[in-house]
């Protein structure tokens, strides 16, 4: 029981926090970082300021809420360490196709030309985002590729370098091309096979087992 007086909190209403979380990734992925204020967010929402504000403490914590919810999107293929090495590539090739899928999406190449021009956006709040998206899903894959290693599924004894590596074979000129404002240079067949292409070259590199 309440104790008299007492302030009983309100439960939390999903609807609305997936309301504002939407709102939020819309504005910063069509507007970029200066569209993306709370007051916006609040409108776009149909919620109040204050309920923002209850959730997320400023813009920061807002916009750190928006990308770990993208990478965790990205990296769903990597939640389990696999039981073979068939299961090393599949993981893979699934992680590189939601990945460029993310990477070539209009909204995404809007972001990433208003994150160049820091239009809207402190410089601790571009290096919390770093941190958050591309930091974050490095740092996934390389402990994701550490955990396969232990498990004698591929070598990859330099986690680290090497999720980078593949990244960079993946993504290759594509941030470029969408900081000079031109399009992928691939469609999605194109970019399936080249992220397959990729991943098999790869892993021939880090000798996995009867991974074909």
């Amino acid at each position: 029981m309440a104790c008299r007086g007492a302030i009983v909190p309100r439960p939390v209403d999903p609807a609305k926090d997936q309301a504002i979380l939407e709102a939020a990734t819309e504005l910063l992925f069509t507007e970029g970082p200066q569209g993306c204020s709370m007051e916006a967010v609040a409108r776009r929402a149909g919620v109040s300021r204050v309920t923002v504000y209850a959730r997320y403490a400023n813009r920061q914590a807002l916009l750190n809420a928006v990308v770990q919810a993208c990478v965790s999107d990205l990296s769903v293929g990597l939640d389990v360490t696999p039981r073979d090495a068939l299961g090393v590539r599949g993981a893979l090739v699934e992680f590189g196709q939601r990945l460029l899928a993310f990477v070539h999406s209009d909204a995404y190449w809007r972001f990433v030309r208003a994150i160049a021009g820091l239009q809207g956006l402190s410089e601790q709040e571009a290096a919390l985002l770093f941190q958050q998206g591309p930091r974050f899903t490095l740092d996934r894959l390389a402990a994701w590729m550490a955990a396969a290693e232990r498990a004698g599924l591929a070598r990859f004894p330099f986690p680290e370098r090497d999720a980078e590596h593949l990244l960079g074979m993946w993504i290759g000129l594509d941030i470029v091309r969408a900081l000079y404002g031109l399009p992928p240079q691939r469609d999605a067949e194109a970019t399936r096979r080249h992220v397959v292409e990729a991943v098999d070259l790869f892993l021939q590199m880090h000798d996995a087992r009867s991974i074909i």
